[in-house]
């Protein structure tokens, strides 16, 4: 499993943040998340504009380390 970080933006405040899931591929994370980002920024989908993966990370036992040789 690998935590994936993306940048987002919420169309109708055009405020931007980051946000993280947990997956096995990059495009799980990305069908994942939306959802997980709209219930934070109480908005709905629609609202929420996903932006590029910008960490990768790997779980080594209870912890996340950073994954720079990981395929995303």
């Amino acid at each position: 499993m690998m935590r994936y970080t993306f940048a987002y933006e919420v169309l109708s405040d055009k405020s931007s943040s980051e946000f993280s899931q947990e997956a096995t591929s990059k495009e799980e994370a990305a069908e994942l998340i939306v959802a997980r980002i709209a219930d934070l920024e109480f908005t709905d989908e629609s609202d929420i504009r996903l932006g590029k993966v910008i960490a990768i990370s790997k779980k080594v036992g209870d912890n996340y380390i950073a994954c720079e040789g990981c395929a995303s």
